[in-house]
């Protein structure tokens, strides 16, 4: 080579053809091409909402009192919520970026197979719980979308670089305030979530 010292962006000024390009690959002879790659729209896959509801949760008992013991066995009565994610962006030069985020939304709600051998009072029992239960997960739900629709307006014009620390800052908030939402509510039994299992 001729000696020549890589500039600040790591490629080599004209010289001998022998001379190596710098670590990101450029044969400073051409110059280099620096593109800002920036997000100018974000497809969603939650307008409008649809959740998963699988797999199902399923509860056995011929009474009130056995669903109970069923549902008091699992870590949640009901599941709602979701969590970002964004496509790869492929590797282009395009200044425009096109972003696909994926809510992965949940709303999961018992079903009880009995149901239709139980006592009215049993029913309308089980039927109030489902009211409360379903408008709790639906709650968290919608809190998920909140933050979806958030995380697709700010990145809008942000570089392709900024993608992966927005969406992984949306996941947080949304973690936080479903947390803060259960725990507001006592995890919906303040609102209803509870099941009376002396009703026979």
């Amino acid at each position: 080579g001729t000696g020549i010292e890589p500039g600040v962006d790591g490629t080599y000024g004209p010289g001998n053809p022998t001379d190596e390009p710098g670590p990101i690959g450029l044969d400073a002879r051409r110059g280099p091409r620096v593109v800002r790659r920036v997000v100018t729209s974000v497809t969603k896959d939650w307008d409008p909402p649809s959740p998963r509801s699988m797999p199902e949760i399923v509860v056995r008992g011929r009474t009130l009192e056995q669903v109970g013991q069923e549902l008091s066995a699992l870590p949640e009565w009901g599941e709602g919520g979701g969590m970002i994610r964004s496509e790869r962006i492929p590797p282009g030069t395009s200044a425009e970026i096109e972003v696909h985020l994926h809510a992965n939304l949940v709303k999961r709600l018992p079903r009880w197979t009995k149901y239709d051998n139980a006592s009215a009072a049993a029913k309308r029992e089980w039927d109030r719980m489902m009211r409360a239960l379903t408008a709790h997960e639906e709650r968290h739900v919608e809190i998920a979308v909140e933050e979806a629709n958030q995380c697709a307006t700010d990145l809008m014009g942000v570089e392709i670089e900024e993608i992966a620390r927005i969406v992984t800052e949306a996941n947080r908030r949304m973690h936080d305030r479903q947390v803060e939402y259960d725990n507001d509510t006592d995890h919906g039994q303040r609102d209803g979530v509870d099941l009376d299992i002396s009703i026979a």
